[in-house]
């Protein structure tokens, strides 16, 4: 009786004026006792979207996620652990697929790198950074593109570094991360 009322009552009033009220249909059909279950059909039609969101951020294309060889475009793509970088210009990208559904995916990237001078001293140095994915179209990915700049052989000596890219759902969920190494020689 009392949901009913409620029902009755919050009819008439903008979601603002009543808290009390439900503000989407899973909340109204919970409040009426009614059912929040898919028809057949419904099912049927959602599917393939479901799936998607639970697949998430994904990577995409033949160049995924790895380091490249070149300044400004991928001259040549060299994977995500390409080892001792000869000397040049390098740097770390990603391709990534969001869900067509949904917004506030994200990409969280990360890279540790140590440093070992001419005498022996070592230093690290770390960065992190959230990037916002987009849907982008079915044939196209959400290119992020440096995420790292590479300069090989590193000034401050030879360098080792980890590297990861973290997708994040829109409700925070972290998913496993992707994750890289490479090295640079002392100059």
């Amino acid at each position: 009786m009392f949901l009913l009322l409620l029902l009755v009552a919050c009819t008439n009033q903008a979601p603002t004026d009543c808290p009390e009220c439900p503000t989407s249909p899973a909340q109204a059909a919970v409040a009426t006792g009614g059912s929040t279950a898919l028809a057949s059909w419904e099912a049927d039609l959602l599917a393939p979207a479901i799936e998607e969101l639970r697949l998430g951020l994904q990577t995409w294309g033949d160049q995924p996620f790895g380091v490249c060889e070149g300044k400004r475009d991928c001259d040549t793509y060299l994977g995500d652990k390409p080892g001792l970088l000869k000397p040049g210009s390098f740097f770390v990208r990603s391709e990534l697929k969001a869900p067509s559904v949904g917004e506030g995916w994200k990409a969280s990237f990360s890279v540790e790198c140590t440093s070992t001078d001419a005498r022996g001293n070592t230093s690290e140095q770390n960065h992190d950074k959230t990037y916002d994915i987009k849907y982008t179209g079915k044939e196209r990915a959400y290119r992020l593109q440096p995420l790292w700049k590479i300069q090989s052989p590193h000034p401050g000596g030879a360098r080792s570094c980890d590297y990861s890219l973290t997708p994040i759902r829109p409700d925070g969920e972290a998913g496993e991360a992707w994750t890289g190494h490479y090295e640079t020689p002392a100059p």
